[in-house]
């Protein structure tokens, strides 16, 4: 590939993802309807959904990225995507750029920064994709362990407990994480200094802000909100006879 197939993948792939955008938000706005209605049922549906799109989302992001404009050449891209897991290839794609901001393996700063990305890279992205992957070989319930021999609790736990809340918190660290790496790789000495610790502060205080929230709590609201909003019933008139329907 060259600059400019490198530069009209990365347009195709930014339509992919503001399209796969409006599709999660359309997913969210579903399973908050049938959080107001106590269908359990359909917000589990929903729910795994929207934990594949979100790993569906996560895969389109890391090729845009991969592919933005003045950053990596052929030969990186190549390299970076023959990983052998797409965490890999994450990981490997914030060293490349981290060269390019300077020896981060003898800079304590800048080993810092990397290491913070990479465990981003694992709580957001690597579980998730691990969920994604028993939900999507149809363990929807019950996780199996690799051999398919017996169950696998740890991972049953974690599907079982797949909320619109936790997928919204994710998605939030998600584009943060994008917004670095972006800067790192479009404007290593520039961009990335000046904006690192911003990006990260805002990430750390929405974590702390999220900290609390939960599927209850939201369902709640919903339902507060839904009980403001319905239309009140007119109260019969006193006196006189009332006409059956």
């Amino acid at each position: 590939m060259d600059n400019q197939e490198i530069y009209d993948l990365y347009v195709l792939q930014s339509k992919n993802v503001r399209r796969l955008k409006k599709v999660q938000k359309s997913l969210v706005k579903d399973i908050n309807f049938y959080l107001q209605k106590n269908d359990d049922f359909q917000v589990e549906i929903k729910t795994k959904l929207l934990a594949l799109l979100y790993c569906t989302i996560s895969e389109a992001q890391f090729i845009q990225i991969l592919h933005t404009p003045s950053g990596f050449s052929y030969a990186e891209i190549t390299q970076i995507k023959n990983q052998r897991s797409i965490t890999e290839s994450w990981k490997l794609m914030i060293d490349l750029a981290m060269d390019k901001v300077g020896d981060w393996r003898n800079n304590a700063d800048l080993n810092g920064r990397r290491n913070k990305l990479h465990e981003i890279i694992k709580t957001y992205i690597e579980e998730p994709h691990g969920i994604r992957n028993k939900i999507a070989h149809g363990q929807w319930i019950h996780a199996l362990n690799s051999n398919n021999t017996k169950e696998n609790e740890e991972i049953t736990q974690k599907i079982n407990s797949l909320n619109v809340v936790s997928l919204t918190i994710w998605a939030e660290v998600h584009q943060y994480l994008a917004l670095i790496i972006r800067d790192l790789i479009q404007s290593p000495q520039i961009g990335h200094h000046n904006n690192y610790w911003v990006n990260l502060v805002e990430l750390e205080q929405y974590l702390q802000k999220s900290a609390n929230w939960t599927i209850e709590k939201r369902k709640e609201r919903l339902q507060k909100k839904q009980m403001k909003t319905a239309p009140n019933k007119k109260a019969p008139k006193r006196g006189g006879t009332q006409r059956r329907p």
